[in-house]
C-alpha cells in the first residue's frame, strides 16, 4: 500500500510541474515581448478586398472617439502620435506614419479584429459597425488637427 501512496504523490507532482509549465508557457505569450515593427505587421491579401459595409454618419467619429478613449488612446495617445511603452520593445505606430496610412481599410480592419503583440484583438469585444467606426476614426486622426472632422476633437487629454 506504501508504494501505491508513493506513486500517488509522484503523479500528482508530475501533474502539478506540466500545469505550472504550461501556465508559465500561457503567461509568457500575453507579456508583450513581441518586438516587430508597426511595418513588420501585414495583413493577410485578401484583407484588402475588405470595405466599410456601414454608412458614414454624423455619430460615426464621435462614438469612434468614444471606443478610442475606452480602449486605444493609453497606448496609441490622445492624436493617434503613439508612445513608447516602457514594458515592451514593441513599437506602438503614429496614425500619422504614411506607411500605415497606405494600409487599405480592409487591412486597418483586420488588425484590429486580430490584434498581435501587446495589442488586443477586439473582434469579440467590439461589434462589427464600431471596428468600422473605429477604421473611420484612425484615418480622421492620421489628418492635420484642423482637417480633422470630428466635431469632439480636442488636442490633449
Amino acid at each position: 500500500m506504501g508504494t501505491h501512496l508513493r506513486n500517488m504523490k509522484d503523479m500528482r507532482a508530475i501533474r502539478s510541474v506540466l500545469l505550472l509549465i504550461c501556465l508559465s508557457t500561457l503567461v509568457l505569450s500575453f507579456t508583450g515581448t513581441y518586438d516587430a515593427q508597426p511595418q513588420d505587421w501585414k495583413a493577410p491579401a485578401w484583407a484588402d478586398t475588405l470595405y466599410n459595409p456601414y454608412h458614414i454618419e454624423p455619430l460615426t467619429l464621435p462614438q469612434a472617439q468614444e471606443i478610442y478613449n475606452l480602449y486605444c488612446i493609453s497606448c496609441h495617445g490622445n492624436q493617434g502620435q503613439g508612445y513608447a511603452l516602457e514594458h515592451t520593445s514593441q513599437q506602438v505606430p503614429d496614425f500619422k506614419d504614411d506607411m500605415l496610412m497606405s494600409q487599405s481599410d480592409g487591412a486597418l480592419y483586420w488588425k484590429l479584429r486580430e490584434g498581435k503583440g501587446i495589442m488586443p484583438g477586439f473582434k469579440s469585444k467590439l461589434s462589427d459597425e464600431q471596428q468600422w467606426q473605429l477604421v473611420e476614426y484612425i484615418r480622421d486622426l492620421s489628418k492635420p488637427f484642423d482637417l480633422q472632422k470630428n466635431p469632439f476633437k480636442t488636442l490633449d487629454n
